[in-house]
């Protein structure tokens, strides 16, 4: 959890440096309306740039994950025929599952900080809840369910073997927590189980959350361009309104009494 509180801290002071540079023209008053959407379009750019890159990152994390779920399966088996891992692969074991836990604190880095650029994206482009809304969209909800739903497995499954969560808060103690159960073959084994359990559920979750990052991000860039395409119509509208006005033919003004005016 503390690196994860790190990451978090880390990734809302960079959100909070790219707010406050689109914002600091205007406190000069110089920043016209064109500045002012300039940055706007900047700022909606590197929201979805950064959750394409979070979305690459995740699915190298299913990656890891499966090749912990299938380790964890020959953990397993070599359990039931051996009856009792020996130290050094217990060792291994202990060190995938604190990789396993470093995936999942930096996932809820990313859930935390892909769930404020939907909110930040509302503000610039308010249009972009009516696009949400007619595909039946809500990143931010779907954030928050997925990350209930990880809490309520992984102290589910670690509940069998009274622990929690918070029992595994970084590598020190995780260790130390999963040498106290291997003491015995049934503590590897609930261990074990836990362990499939969360990787599993893990496995899901990061499948949902690449889906809706990239989908969030596509969405994000077609209210940019739908409200690019609505300034270039207006600007188009004013342009040709302009020009009716100022091309008048010579000899073609307002005459009153036979004489121009």
């Amino acid at each position: 959890m503390k690196q994860s509180k790190i990451f978090i801290s880390f990734v809302a002071a960079s959100v909070l440096a790219i707010t406050a540079k689109a914002g600091t023209v205007a406190g000069f008053g110089g920043a016209t309306e064109f500045t002012q959407i300039a940055n706007n379009s900047q700022l909606a750019a590197q929201y979805g740039k950064q959750l394409q890159q979070y979305a690459t990152q995740i699915q190298q994390y299913q990656t890891a994950v499966q090749q912990f779920t299938n380790q964890v399966q020959s953990y397993k088996l070599m359990l039931q025929n051996i009856g009792q891992l020996p130290q050094t692969q217990w060792n291994q074991f202990a060190s995938s599952v604190n990789k396993m836990r470093q995936i999942m604190d930096n996932t809820a880095g990313m859930t935390y900080t892909a769930a404020n650029y939907d909110q930040m994206f509302k503000k610039l482009y308010p249009k972009y809840d009516t696009l949400l809304a007619s595909g039946q969209v809500d990143p931010t909800s779907v954030y928050k369910s997925l990350s209930n739903q990880t809490n309520a497995t992984v102290n589910d499954s670690l509940k069998r073997l009274n622990l929690t969560q918070a029992d595994l808060e970084n590598d020190v103690t995780t260790m130390r927590e999963l040498q106290n159960v291997s003491q015995s073959a049934q503590g590897q084994l609930g261990a074990i189980q836990a362990a499939n359990e969360i990787a599993l559920h893990q496995t899901n979750t990061l499948k949902k959350l690449q889906q809706t990052m990239m989908l969030q991000a596509n969405m994000q860039a077609q209210a940019v361009a739908a409200d690019q395409q609505n300034k270039d119509a207006v600007k188009a509208q004013e342009a040709q309104w302009g020009t009716s006005n100022v091309n008048i033919a010579p000899g073609e003004g307002n005459t009153m009494g036979g004489r121009q005016w």
